[in-house]
């Protein structure tokens, strides 16, 4: 048998081509894996910028949810109007500070006070603790004992409201009325209702309608924000004393505020 020898050549030369050409796919799929060895110069100054730049991921430790739900009541029912909105004092003379308050007293004292006060002052000018019990739960009594406890620390969110400088006295009697813990006792928009088992109608009273609106006129209104009233003994949740606590202001816009309820 005779071999055509053009075709071996040409056999032979594709074998090559497709020899080559799987050469050249590993060598390429190779160096795809393999890490890049080209070196990068980085200035020092760039990295130390970038360093600097960088924000800190240190964060302040978590409050305790108990010392966290403290704050919060203690900010609902105003405690801070009279002993500072972080326990401090100074706002009244007659009002002590708080902040050694956790240790000077037990938790069972603490409790004690917030539910049956601290004794009601003759004096209708000078502010007293007056009865929570009948007011605020006993969960929220343990909260406020375990934020007092703590050392009534600053918790974010939890901070007083003001009204704005150019508010009319109405809008700055209606945040007023909440922030100073009206609402508590006197109940959304004054309609009343909330329990007070001690005294003769077994409820805090409302600051709305005609029977409320022919007895108390607003020079009426005024001083019973000032000098409070105590209706029956301890432990009912009475109307405390706030002058030496309130401005002259702020009970104006109160006023004003109660004057739009209906």
């Amino acid at each position: 048998m005779k071999w055509d020898n053009r075709g071996v050549v040409a056999g032979l030369a594709v074998a090559l081509f497709g020899g080559a050409l799987v050469i050249g796919l590993l060598v390429a799929l190779l160096s795809a894996a393999s890490p890049s060895t080209t070196t990068v110069t980085v200035e020092k100054t760039t990295v130390q910028t970038i360093a600097a730049a960088a924000p800190a991921t240190t964060s302040a430790a978590p409050t305790d949810p108990e010392v966290f739900a403290g704050a919060a009541v203690y900010g609902q029912f105003a405690c801070g109007s009279c002993h500072g909105l972080s326990g401090q004092g100074g706002i009244s003379p007659d009002v002590p500070a708080l902040t050694g308050a956790g240790k000077e007293f037990t938790a069972a004292q603490l409790r004690s006070i917030i539910n049956k006060g601290a004794g009601v002052v003759d004096n209708p000018q000078k502010p007293f603790m007056p009865v929570w019990g009948p007011v605020i739960s006993d969960a929220q009594v343990a909260q406020l004992v375990a934020y007092i406890k703590a050392g009534l620390p600053a918790v974010a969110g939890t901070q007083q409201l003001e009204p704005p400088a150019d508010a009319t006295p109405e809008v700055a009697g209606s945040i007023l009325y909440q922030a100073r813990g009206c609402i508590n006792c006197h109940g959304p928009n004054g309609l009343g209702g909330v329990p007070n088992p001690s005294a003769p109608d077994k409820a805090i009273p409302p600051l709305t309608g005609d029977d409320f609106r022919q007895e108390f006129p607003p020079d009426a209104i005024a001083r019973m924000i000032r000098e409070g009233s105590v209706l029956g003994k301890a432990p009912i949740a009475s109307m405390p004393h706030w002058s030496g606590v309130l401005t002259d202001q702020q009970i104006e816009a109160l006023v004003a505020y109660i004057g739009t309820l209906k």
